[in-house]
């Protein structure tokens, strides 16, 4: 089933994934429920999904650079079931 949910955000998927198998899981996705796939690090990119919540130099540098959230696969899945 596909929805609007994601309207207006943009993902993209960093580290390894556990609740999916592939990158193009979480692509399809988000595309299905409105939502824009990134390949890497843009200007105005919503969220960063991961497999944890834990904070990596990396991804604390995208989020002070970018202004990007980080958010795991569950919370991903979370937006699309509320």
């Amino acid at each position: 089933m596909s929805s609007n949910k994601l309207e207006g955000l943009s993902f993209c998927v960093m580290g390894n994934l556990a609740h999916f198998k592939n990158r193009y899981q979480v692509e399809e996705l988000v595309l299905k429920h409105g939502g824009a796939f990134r390949r890497g690090l843009v200007r105005n990119l919503s969220y960063f999904v991961t497999n944890s919540s834990e904070r990596t130099p990396q991804y604390i540098a995208a989020e002070d650079q970018k202004g990007t959230d980080i958010i795991t696969e569950q919370q991903l899945l979370d937006m699309i079931d509320t």
